[in-house]
């Protein structure tokens, strides 16, 4: 500590992912050169953890393909969070358009492009759901222009690979959205930071590993691997070793706190014939006692102009918080104000548990025959195993006895808003413009209201649901549509 460098800047950034870049981005647009900021980032470059390509499955989460974000309760479809997560995806989309209409030199196509987001189901039981799910979204505006289709033949039009070897006369059914998006979020954030670098004020430093944090009076004081930085405002965005960091602080808010991480295999289609007959993203119903991330779904990717097609993600347990992480990084992470936590959430969800060890211990012919109810002609020498990125879910107090496995994204505070940490996973990235922006309001909007004027030209629905505003909806979708070109 004797021979390291200090620095002083006003924000302090850790993790060099999405989330990072997306706050780094709105802080530079709302206080110009007025604030010093850096990002301090382990890997050798940015957005090579969660955010890059096939570590994650690229879909504009917006509730119009993931069965899991309207479950069925006592016989109603519960839509709610499907409408939460759609509002906030618009928000990331018009982030990007503002970006992109304000630099000439970023254009859409190195992130992210037009695609079809569907829900395939086959079974009596799931094509009923589906059909119900069906008529509760197609009455909301932002739900709309999705479709139905109910025969083999109009499914075979879209999507061939689904109906090959398929009884005629089976019954099958499918809800479609075609302004679905599928997006790089590990170039994103590259394109991100390279704007960002240009502020003289804005800094970046890879290859830099947080050792140790710690707060004295009013100041964060963050030392890494060879600089101590001190800073007014902290963010923690380091995915999911930020478990680890919080723990560091001791606060109040992360009592209890803890993370389940989960790992991820693809299967990929390595035959260019196959790669080109599908076009989209196909989701399904998951196993019982799956966790979100793994419902099953075949994807086209499209990255450094690459067609990939994926079916997954297949789950397990995994001690590592990052796919670039250590082993001990769950065992190290067990404390004496989260072990109850973590151990009650073990017994009390034993259908998660015995899920994962038996996704664990799947060969490859297991996934290939998941992978034949979706693609029944699928042939074993057409796919290879790929590792995916890892998500750690949240463990959470639910009461002073028992902890909670929660499914999502969220933010801690510390007491004086001068620190935000975030946790979870899916919807993640495809939320990161709303996630961040909850952090500005709730942590500089309230020393600086005029900062929302400024916050309205980037956001044009800022402070409006859309969903209960169809005209504004539409001239706003008009409007990032024909700038993003996915319209």
């Amino acid at each position: 500590m004797k021979n390291k460098n200090v620095n002083n800047v006003d924000v302090l950034i850790i993790g060099g992912g999405i989330m990072s870049a997306t706050l780094a981005t709105l802080l530079s647009e709302l206080y110009k050169n007025d604030l010093k900021i850096k990002i301090i980032e382990k890997l050798n470059d940015c957005g090579l953890e969660s955010s890059e390509g096939l570590n994650n499955a690229g879909t504009g989460h917006a509730g119009n393909c993931e069965l899991n974000y309207t479950p069925e309760i006592n016989g109603s479809v519960d839509i709610s969070k499907a409408i939460s997560i759609a509002e906030k995806f618009e928000l990331s989309l018009q982030f990007w358009a503002y970006i992109i209409k304000k630099d000439k030199k970023i254009t859409s196509n190195d992130f992210i492009i037009k695609s079809p987001h569907a829900s395939f189901v086959w079974k009596i039981k799931d094509i009923q759901f589906l059909k119900k799910r069906y008529q509760a979204l197609k009455k909301e505006p932002l739900f709309n222009k999705i479709k139905l289709l109910t025969s083999l033949n109009d499914i075979k039009k879209i999507f061939p690979l689904l109906t090959e070897n398929r009884i005629k006369d089976q019954n099958v059914a499918m809800t479609i959205y075609d302004q679905g998006t599928d997006i790089n979020f590990g170039q994103l954030t590259r394109i991100l930071f390279k704007r960002l670098l240009i502020n003289r004020k804005i800094t970046l430093k890879l290859n830099e590993n947080v050792t140790n944090i710690k707060k004295i009076n009013n100041e964060y004081i963050v030392e890494s691997s060879t600089e101590i930085n001190r800073t007014k405002f902290l963010f923690i965005g380091s995915g999911g070793s930020a478990i680890k960091l919080l723990q560091n602080l001791n606060l109040k808010s992360s009592k209890g706190y803890a993370g389940f991480p989960i790992s991820g295999k693809w299967l990929i289609c390595k035959n260019k014939s196959i790669v080109k007959q599908h076009f989209g993203k196909v989701y399904s119903q998951a196993e019982t006692g799956a966790p979100p991330m793994s419902v099953p779904h075949l994807d086209i990717r499209k990255i450094k102009n690459k067609n990939y097609l994926l079916f997954g993600p297949f789950a397990g347990f995994t001690f590592k918080f990052l796919k670039n992480g250590s082993f001990f990084d769950f065992p190290k992470s067990i404390k004496l104000n989260n072990i109850k936590e973590i151990i009650s959430v073990c017994f009390l969800n034993p259908k998660l548990v015995m899920y994962l060890f038996k996704q664990i211990i799947l060969g490859k012919k297991a996934k290939m025959n998941h992978l034949k109810k979706f693609y029944p002609n699928a042939k074993d020498e057409d796919w290879y195993i790929y590792d995916a990125g890892k998500r750690v879910q949240i463990i959470k107090p639910l009461n002073s006895m028992i902890g909670k496995l929660e499914f999502g994204t969220e933010i801690v505070y510390d007491e004086k808003l001068q620190m935000a940490a975030l946790l979870g996973a899916s919807p993640g990235a495809s939320v990161s413009a709303a996630s961040m922006l909850e952090i500005i309001e709730k942590c500089f909007v309230k020393d600086n209201p005029t900062l929302k004027n400024k916050l309205k030209k980037i956001f044009p629905s800022y402070g409006i649901k859309l969903n209960e505003n169809p005209k504004l909806l539409k001239k706003i979708r008009s409007y990032y549509q024909e700038i993003l070109k996915i319209s």
